[in-house]
């Protein structure tokens, strides 16, 4: 009895002694944003689809609660906020978020948005995840403009490459930081076209200037018969 006693508490005196598993080790780790491909749409009618894939640094060990933050910009709307995989249970956006889980095991979750753009609106909103990124962090941007259009006027970022895809002109950006709102202005004649013809025109009604002052000057000095 008294062997099994002292048995007992030495058995006791380790569960003490062991230490209580922290929180970090309870708690799955929190997802950590490595790559993102964003793909825009727009339409002359101002319907526009977003689509997003984003990949992880590594797959998350548990479903992992995560919000989507949507900034608020003028004449822009987003309609519609949904999951293409990788990622469950979207709800509506209320104000400037929209709630969502990354089930475990989850590398890569693709978002689907629908905006609506009113007048001259330009600016498209993203549902950004409210999740830490990598220092690495890689951002793949494409906007496809309606037919017919070119980029005319400001764009945010700057779009380095530009291809025509069909009747459709395609803006290609890659950056390093994930943008919370995608900027493109589009027509069909550029402010940078008319910019330019104004300076012709600027610069031709100087030489004309200058040359009808030079022909009354030479008149004026040349002697009379």
């Amino acid at each position: 009895m008294k062997g099994m006693l002292t048995v007992t508490g030495v058995l006791a005196a380790v569960m003490l002694a062991a230490p209580a598993p922290t929180a970090a080790a309870q708690e799955a780790a929190d997802p950590v944003l490595a790559h993102a491909d964003i793909a825009i749409t727009l339409e002359d009618s101002g319907e526009d689809r977003v689509r997003v894939t984003y990949r992880l640094s590594e797959p998350t060990t548990a479903p992992v609660p995560v919000r989507l933050l949507v900034a608020p910009r003028a004449g822009t709307e987003v309609t519609e906020l949904s999951a293409v995989s990788g990622i469950t249970g979207i709800g509506p956006v209320r104000g400037i978020r929209a709630d969502a889980t990354l089930p475990a095991g989850t590398t890569e979750y693709t978002v689907e948005q629908r905006i609506r753009r009113t007048g001259e609106a330009r600016g498209v909103p993203l549902a950004i995840p409210d999740i830490a990124a990598d220092r690495s962090l890689r951002v793949a941007i494409a906007v496809t403009l309606p037919e017919g259009q070119r980029l005319v006027g400001d764009s945010m970022p700057v779009f380095e490459q530009q291809h025509q895809d069909g009747d459709r002109m395609v803006l290609r950006h890659d950056t390093r930081s994930l943008p919370s709102t995608v900027v493109a202005e589009y027509g069909t004649t550029s402010s940078a076209s008319l910019g330019t013809v104004a300076s012709y025109t600027g610069l031709v009604l100087i030489v004309g200037v200058v040359a009808l002052w030079l022909v009354t000057s030479l008149r004026k000095e040349r002697p009379r018969a």
